[in-house]
């Protein structure tokens, strides 16, 4: 993965944790990191980051279709 790649998918979980985190709390983006081993965004690490964002993401789908 390219640093590019990674940038992206890193501002595309920023987004997405953003609007979580507006809506119900940092407390299920905070989990989310956790069951990856980090405890930020930028700890998460190369392989989880698709995994992360599409949890993250179906999470924010359910909270906009409410």
């Amino acid at each position: 993965m390219t640093r590019e790649e990674r940038n992206n998918w890193i501002l595309n979980i920023e987004n997405t944790a953003a609007y979580i985190a507006s809506e119900i709390g940092e407390a299920v983006v905070a989990s989310t990191l956790y069951k990856y081993g980090a405890s930020s965004i930028e700890q998460i690490a190369s392989s989880d980051l698709a995994e992360v964002f599409s949890e993250l993401y179906a999470i924010e789908a359910d909270l906009r279709a409410d």
